[in-house]
């Protein structure tokens, strides 16, 4: 597995922040600065690509240990002999 940079969450939690304050003081708006967006739109980036890539891996963890489980049974038919 490759070792992978730390995501920047900060921008996420500051938004959120932002938003609860908002809605406890009754705001009917939001005005975020363009280099706030620009690091949250970053952020959400991050955290999608590599959410995006943890399913990914998921999915082929859970092919591969559904392949392992497969058991393959196979039947000759013998044979019809006349023994007596």
């Amino acid at each position: 597995m490759q070792s992978k940079n730390k995501i920047q969450t900060r921008p996420i939690e500051d938004f959120i922040g932002q938003v609860r304050t908002a809605k406890s003081s009754q705001q009917k708006q939001i005005v975020l600065p363009i280099k706030d967006a620009e690091r949250l739109a970053d952020s959400l980036a991050q955290t999608m690509t590599r959410l995006a890539g943890i399913q990914e891996e998921i999915i082929e963890a859970l092919k591969t240990a559904q392949q392992s489980q497969t058991v393959s049974i196979e039947m000759d038919g013998g044979s019809f002999s006349n023994k007596k």
